[in-house]
């Protein structure tokens, strides 16, 4: 049960980023083999497991630390700490060779190394230092989004990045909060006695209208949108923002945001609504 625990499966909901490009490529006339795409999302979320796995074998007595941590195999004694090296070990090496196998050439082994060797650097370093811990975590998404771009064989667009990337930083910023609603202690996180509450309530705002205004960009300037649909899936992503920055900052929900919104049947629901009116307004149904 401890092992299944180190997998961390509710986590691999991040990797719906890798399914950003797909609709998109699929309007500008993209072919693709989607096993290809399937091998790799899997291949990413081992990938995913074994850094977890990585970061719960270095980050035991840090753990301990933390209210809610403290509770993962590796902290609470359920998984021995080699043990956890090991599992982490065979899971990257397995997600490593399934990724060369989904496309060396094409950059998809290239994304999967990038992700582990930033994971390593931000768990001995990045996320102590206040600012470059959250772009690490930015980052992360920003490598999901390009992964996905390459499976599908698709060339990446600046604007679909930088809205990503930008959503991102919305998230790292909600995690951030999330341990300063906590009281997480810098014991556990030393990049926590940088950052306030008041500091990271103006900045989840600004991030706020920084991803609304880009993706509102998006769908006016691309080509991909027919012509009197291109804003049919603004509204879900208005409320979308909406109702995350008000669990955060009204509510003051300490929920990371996994698992808000795996306990939130409301963004579910908008973000099956906002996929659908995009493949509407692409086109596609």
């Amino acid at each position: 049960m401890g092992y299944l625990k180190l997998l961390r499966v509710h986590h691999w909901v991040k990797n719906l980023f890798v399914l950003l490009p797909v609709p998109f490529a699929l309007a500008s006339g993209v072919q693709f083999d989607p096993s290809s795409l399937w091998i790799g999302l899997l291949a990413f979320s081992l990938l995913n497991s074994g850094v977890y796995a990585l970061n719960d074998a270095i980050d035991k007595e840090r753990d301990q630390q933390h209210p809610k941590k403290k509770f993962r195999p590796v902290a609470a004694g359920a998984v021995e700490r080699n043990s956890a090296l090991v599992f982490s070990f065979f899971l990257v090496v397995t997600a490593l060779i399934l990724l060369a196998r989904g496309g060396v050439f094409q950059g998809v082994f290239f994304v999967g190394v990038s992700y582990l060797v930033l994971n390593i650097v931000y768990s001995c370093w990045g996320r102590s230092i206040p600012v470059i811990d959250v772009c690490f975590l930015a980052s992360f998404f920003f490598l999901r989004i390009l992964l996905g771009c390459f499976l599908v064989g698709a060339d990446p667009s600046i604007l679909l990045l930088a809205g990503g990337t930008s959503i991102a930083l919305l998230l790292a910023l909600g995690k951030r909060n999330s341990e300063l609603q906590l009281l997480v202690t810098e014991k556990h996180r030393a990049s926590l006695s940088w950052y306030t509450k008041r500091g990271i309530f103006w900045a989840i705002q600004v991030q706020v209208v920084i991803s609304a205004g880009i993706y509102t960009y998006y769908c006016i300037s691309s080509e991909l949108f027919v012509a009197d649909r291109w804003w049919w899936s603004l509204p879900f992503v208005y409320l979308g923002l909406f109702f995350y920055q008000r669990r955060l900052l009204v509510l003051g929900d300490s929920r990371s945001p996994v698992d808000m919104l795996l306990g939130s049947p409301l963004m579910q629901s908008l973000i099956l609504l906002w996929a659908a009116t995009v493949l509407f307004g692409i086109g596609l149904v």
